[in-house]
């Protein structure tokens, strides 16, 4: 058996960083959209609990990104540019990928658990519902669109559930036809 064991590269910040999709992260300022349209955006408190949300979100939307990247892995590595990506070209190990899922998500219910807990409802459905896009809704043409305008409403309703903030319904209804276009 002469099977050669081959390492992996140490982590680098940069790989790391396009692990997270950190810009993917800017999203996630839609949870600011209910101070600022109630022009609370000098209080102290909920401008805290609007970063403590992104916070939280960024973390478990990096720990969704790192799971599809698993479940892609294969079609990825087949992929022009996707193969680039850290856990394709092998550049992470699938070992380090996992540490960092259960650490995100530590990291993103232990932020959660200092919000309201009507956040930690908002935060569960999003949870929920990036992992079936992940998993399958993104292949439904249709219901994948739909589905990305969700969630951007989502980080809306969840930004005021972190705040206490109420929205009215006219802003959903714009946000979705919004995102939809």
């Amino acid at each position: 058996h002469n099977a050669e064991l081959v390492e992996t590269p140490q982590p680098t910040f940069k790989t790391v960083l396009k692990m997270l999709r950190v810009h993917q992260w800017l999203k996630n300022v839609l949870i600011a959209v209910p101070v600022v349209l109630s022009h609370e955006y000098a209080n102290l408190g909920m401008i805290g609990a609007c970063l403590l949300a992104f916070v939280s979100f960024s973390a478990s939307a990096s720990a969704v990104y790192i799971l599809n990247d698993f479940f892609d892995l294969g079609l990825d590595r087949q992929h022009a540019t996707k193969r680039n990506r850290p856990f394709a070209s092998g550049l992470l190990s699938m070992k380090f990928g996992l540490v960092s899922v259960f650490i995100l998500l530590a990291v993103s219910f232990a932020t959660a658990l200092l919000l309201p807990p009507l956040f930690m409802a908002a935060l569960g459905a999003y949870l929920l519902a990036t992992t079936a896009y992940s998993l399958s809704i993104k292949r439904m043409l249709l219901l994948d669109v739909l589905m990305l305008a969700g969630l951007y409403t989502m980080r809306i309703l969840a930004g005021a559930a972190a705040t206490g903030m109420d929205i009215s319904f006219w802003l959903l209804a714009f946000s979705t036809f919004f995102f939809l276009s």
